[in-house]
């Protein structure tokens, strides 16, 4: 039995579905299948994960995922899901970078994760796979990379997603020392073809608008696949009580958007936003937004680390396990391919 919360989102649906598909392959198309309990909201959309569920093959539910009504913060049916589970995979998380979102940040990704683990003890769980994320590391000066390794260090430079995924993965690691086989891993920004109005990917949809803007910043890109097979892996290697950083390419903002503009054959960002113009834009877009009553498509954090420049290293799982990742020309066109199928009048 595999139990998996935050089925719905970019890192959820793509983990069912290459669950999924190796099973199929590995069975031949039996249905002799290790069931799959999915948690959701009643009231979920589920339009994502049947999506991707089709793109890998699948164009009906397949008939061994079992959907389990309820969230994180309900730790009784958490419970209750978990009896005769042998592994969990916690992906469910809120990312937001506006403070304003202080609140459900901390109830979701600490106090959810904390249910999570307690649930997992108590049933016996025999492995469990948390979803950190780069941000959880803390910051490294400009030259340095961050690795596992790296120290955490409180800063008021820290945002306040960052701070709560810290707390949640500390709480993995007491569940850890107190007997819980747990593997962590840690990607860089996620790409993948998922929302096109939230998260990375509405970079692409407003790249495919034609975007005059770029930022100066280097960050790390991973493609949500490499993700969930580095997941997958890491729990069929049993790799417990360590994590694992995630992260595909380093590149300039720059350098990705031309990547998208070409895909979208639209003209490539030509303005530079430096760190001047890029604190004026977070206040205009801040001010936008409340006049608007919407989040802000820039935040102080996101206009901030845009033009910033990172480093981080996957070489602990590279020589570990040989682990390979897309190369980040090859991510980008199948996301923009998929965009443009999926938005076909504006191409």
């Amino acid at each position: 039995m595999i139990f998996i919360t935050g089925c719905t989102g970019l890192v959820g649906s793509h983990l069912v579905s290459e669950i999924v598909k190796r099973q199929r392959t590995t069975d031949n198309g039996q249905q002799t299948l290790s069931s799959i309990k999915l948690l959701c909201r009643k009231n979920s959309d589920l339009s994502l994960l049947k999506d991707v569920l089709k793109r890998y093959g699948f164009n009906e539910m397949p008939n061994n995922i079992e959907f389990v009504y309820g969230d994180v913060l309900d730790y009784d049916i958490l419970e209750d899901a978990m009896q005769d589970t042998d592994e969990v995979y916690h992906c469910a998380a809120v990312v937001s970078f506006d403070p304003s979102d202080k609140g459900s940040l901390m109830r979701v990704n600490v106090e959810g994760t904390r249910n999570m683990v307690n649930a997992a003890l108590h049933c016996g769980v025999k492995k469990f796979c948390h979803v950190s994320s780069i941000a959880a590391l803390g910051r490294a000066l400009e030259g340095e990379s961050i690795d596992e390794e790296s120290p955490w260090t409180r800063s008021k430079n820290n945002s306040v997603y960052s701070n709560s995924k810290h707390e949640a993965e500390m709480e993995v690691w007491r569940g850890i020392a107190e007997g819980l086989n747990a593997t962590i891993v840690n990607p860089s920004l996620i790409l993948g073809a998922g929302r096109w109005d939230s998260s990375s990917c509405e970079l692409f949809n407003v790249i495919a608008k034609g975007f005059p803007f770029y930022t100066t910043g280097i960050n790390g890109f991973v493609d949500v696949k490499d993700v969930a097979r580095a997941m997958i892996t890491l729990m069929e290697n049993n790799k417990f009580g360590q994590r694992y950083c995630l992260n595909g390419a380093l590149i300039s903002y720059q350098n990705l958007f031309n990547l998208m503009a070409q895909n979208f054959k639209v003209k490539a960002p030509y303005i530079k936003v430096g760190k001047g113009l890029s604190e004026i834009a977070w206040r205009i877009f801040w001010i936008l937004g409340k006049l608007q009553g919407k989040k802000p498509l820039i935040t102080k954090e996101t206009a901030r680390t845009a033009t910033r420049k990172y480093s981080y290293s996957s070489a602990k799982i590279i020589r570990e396990l040989d682990f390979k990742f897309t190369h980040i020309e090859e991510s980008i066109k199948e996301i923009c391919d998929v965009y443009k199928a999926q938005n076909l009048r504006n191409f």
